[in-house]
């Protein structure tokens, strides 16, 4: 185990730590990550992980930036782009009702963690701009008339449906008002179809 630490290519290294990282968070969460751990994992020394993050948070900060950029890149797709604002504005939903759905504890790190207490990381605001940038601009272009504060009124109102949605399906709180009868997916669906009509009425 030894002899692999001396041979890493430094990249390399660096992209095994977080590939690591990713799996123990999707099995058991981000709480009981730590360097250490994650160097016996990999099979380097415990020293070699502190060569690209300087401490835990700073690995966790890794992590979440790469989810951040494995949730938005599906919704800059020139297929999506390219949709009318409503159908766009539900695209993007069911992108992030996905990425939740499959995600869940790399989506809890991502939004309700220590990066995120007090204040969201700077680091992550860049990129929850950017998630609100998308909505923002597919409700402009079908409301370019309307108040910039109306608008963003309207963007909080639908993110926080989708938002909303998500963490009540990952904590399993919506099963017990389901008939078995109905299909999640469908529900989820409709729930936000509702939600982006509204934000684009007039």
């Amino acid at each position: 185990m030894m002899a692999r630490a001396t041979t890493y290519h430094k990249e390399d290294l660096r992209r095994d730590l977080l590939a690591a990282a990713r799996d123990m968070i999707a099995q058991q969460g981000y709480h009981t990550l730590s360097l250490r751990g994650l160097a016996q994992m990999v099979g380097v020394t415990s020293g070699a992980p502190y060569h690209h993050f300087s401490d835990r948070r700073a690995l966790l900060l890794a992590i979440a930036i790469e989810g951040f950029e494995d949730l938005i890149a599906p919704t800059q797709a020139p297929d999506i782009l390219k949709l009318p604002p409503l159908d766009r504005l539900v695209a993007l939903g069911r992108a992030y009702l996905d990425f939740a759905q499959h995600q869940p504890r790399l989506m809890e790190l991502m939004y309700e963690s220590e990066l995120t207490t007090p204040a969201p990381a700077p680091e992550l605001l860049v990129y929850q701009r950017r998630g609100s940038q998308a909505l923002l601009d597919a409700i402009t272009e079908a409301l370019p008339a309307n108040l910039p504060n109306d608008r963003i009124s309207r963007v909080v109102g639908y993110w926080s449906t989708v938002y909303g949605l998500a963490v009540l399906r990952n904590k399993g709180l919506l099963q017990p008002h389901e008939p078995e009868a109905v299909e999640p997916q469908d529900t989820d669906h409709l729930v936000i179809t509702r939600s982006a009509k509204a934000a684009l009425q007039p």
